[in-house]
């Protein structure tokens, strides 16, 4: 039992660390405003650098459109992250996130006092989880909706641009192809200095799947790559694979 009790302390030394309200990033923000997909100051506009062939601007879709079919999205999907500065190495390395609105998880691992340590966070229709493996797999109800993610943050820029699109202007810069998928590039900015990023590149499947996120704030650079994607989620990926503790 005291076994027990010095793995669940690690725990939640962990979740105070990393934890926070959780963000609604990707496929999973239902307080966007209704008409957030006409925001014009989002709409993309002619790219500065016109293409070497013919000279022409490019153009693409809407920024405010992909934003909102992501919150409908379906997806399940890894990224590379590599952040440097002001404490927030921490976070480098991989998350794998999946989304099958409303549930969503999400796989993530911390470094604490040289040992790793991976962590599985489910939000399910009957409650929050936490997952983790310390000799045997154990997982434990949360109450509220922390989430480690609330910490990341890339997560936290998605969220405001989902949250927030008429805060931004997008400017449409190109396609690239990010884990085997069409990635569609904006360049954004921050129309007013809100103490998070004020610009930064972020790329999007055409239904919404934040693919790439690259910016700086507050001291620290992020960046977070997808690097396998998935448009099929079974409902298997949301099973706790042990009963939950309260």
């Amino acid at each position: 039992m005291d076994g027990k009790r010095a793995v669940l302390s690690l725990l939640f030394s962990v979740l105070v660390a990393c934890g926070g309200a959780a963000p609604a990033t990707g496929g999973a923000s239902a307080g966007a405003s209704e008409g957030a997909a006409a925001a014009t100051n989002a709409a993309p506009s002619p790219s500065s650098a016109a293409s070497a062939a013919g000279g022409s601007a490019v153009s693409g879709p809407k920024l405010t459109d992909l934003l909102s079919a992501s919150k409908t999205a379906q997806y399940k999907i890894t990224y590379k992250i590599t952040t440097a500065g002001a404490g927030a190495e921490g976070f480098s390395g991989e998350q794998t996130w999946y989304f099958k609105p409303p549930q969503s998880r999400f796989d993530f691992s911390v470094s604490q006092g040289g040992q790793k340590l991976t962590f599985s966070f489910f939000n399910r229709s009957d409650g929050n989880f936490y997952c983790f493996n310390a000799g045997q797999v154990q997982c434990l109800r949360v109450q509220g909706t922390s989430s480690p993610l609330d910490q990341n943050a890339a997560a936290l820029a998605q969220r405001s641009l989902i949250d927030n699109p008429g805060s931004y202007g997008a400017t449409f810069t190109s396609t690239k192809t990010i884990a085997g998928q069409a990635g569609q590039c904006y360049d954004v900015k921050a129309n007013a200095t809100s103490g998070g990023f004020t610009s930064g590149s972020f790329c999007y499947t055409k239904d919404g799947v934040p693919l790439l996120s690259s910016f700086s704030v507050a001291g620290q650079s992020w960046s977070m790559e997808a690097t396998n994607y998935s448009a099929t989620v079974p409902d298997a990926d949301f099973e706790l694979p042990a009963k939950a503790a309260n």
